[in-house]
């Protein structure tokens, strides 16, 4: 694998991390920002709306990518030669049980250091 296409891989693994870090930002600022505001203002229901849809985007994003990776890991664990039968087993009950955190240890351990090897 070229640096390039690591480097590519390294933003869409950390990818749904920095989405629920923002919705965690989003929705504090929200919920903050609407303590003082009386409940007969006109415009509350606008701003209630903009920021669910801004929350809602934000964590499909961290679902859909976070999905895609796993698919993606599987498929690369199960086509490294390097890897036994039970090596292949560990490693998909890791990225299918740990979910985000599983991508991010098996970005670090087996995808940085891998060798680019020529076909």
């Amino acid at each position: 694998m070229t640096k390039n296409k690591k480097i590519v891989l390294g933003i869409f693994t950390f990818l749904p991390v920095l989405s629920i870090l923002v919705y965690i930002f989003v929705f504090f600022n929200f919920f903050f920002s609407s303590i003082g505001t009386p409940a007969n203002d006109p415009f509350i229901e606008q701003v209630f709306f903009k920021n669910f849809f801004i929350l809602f985007v934000l964590i499909l994003i961290a679902i859909l990518a976070g999905f895609a990776l796993m698919i993606y890991y599987i498929i690369h664990v199960n086509s490294n030669p390097n890897f036994d039968s039970n090596q292949k087993l560990m490693w998909i009950l890791i990225l299918v049980l740990s979910s985000f955190l599983g991508n991010i240890i098996y970005y670090f351990i087996e995808i940085v250091p891998e060798k680019q090897i020529d076909k």
